[in-house]
């Protein structure tokens, strides 16, 4: 009896690592989805803003968008990389100044509130951020179909 229940007790150990293996074969493996991240950088650029007599401001927006996709998931995100200002009231020294001091402000002021227009005059350049503010959310509108 004692024989019997060795020999048992011995062909259930080496059985029970090729059922395991045996197991292992017939499970499907868990694959991890790919991502994928994709980034795209865009130029837009919005009309010129009216700055009364003093002419026009226009703003010119790199938008970088990056789109992420993991197995069927897909992630859009769209943030303001740069802001220029390609023209801005330059005709006399006065304004020169003015501009020299309002526009890194403002340009300041959109990439902390990124695709909000809501952003703050600059006190002494009325005109330069109205115009600025005009042509920011023309350019805006454009940056959100990119």
């Amino acid at each position: 009896m004692k024989r019997a229940l060795t020999a048992v007790v011995g062909a259930a150990a080496i059985a029970a690592p090729v059922a395991n293996a045996a197991a292992v074969l017939t499970k499907k493996p868990k694959v991890k989805p790919k991502k994928r991240v994709v980034t795209v950088s865009k130029t837009v650029t919005g009309d010129p803003g009216f700055a009364g007599r003093w002419g026009d401001v226009q703003v010119t927006l790199i938008v970088k968008k990056t789109t992420t996709i993991l197995g069927r998931k897909k992630t859009v995100a769209r943030r303001i990389a740069k802001v220029d200002v390609p023209v801005f009231p330059d005709h006399t020294d006065r304004s020169v100044f003015i501009n020299q001091q309002a526009l890194p402000m403002l340009v300041q002021e959109v990439l902390q509130a990124q695709f909000s227009p809501n952003i703050d005059w600059i006190s002494g350049a009325t005109d330069t951020s109205n115009g600025f503010i005009d042509s920011l959310q023309s350019a805006l509108l454009l940056a959100k179909k990119v």
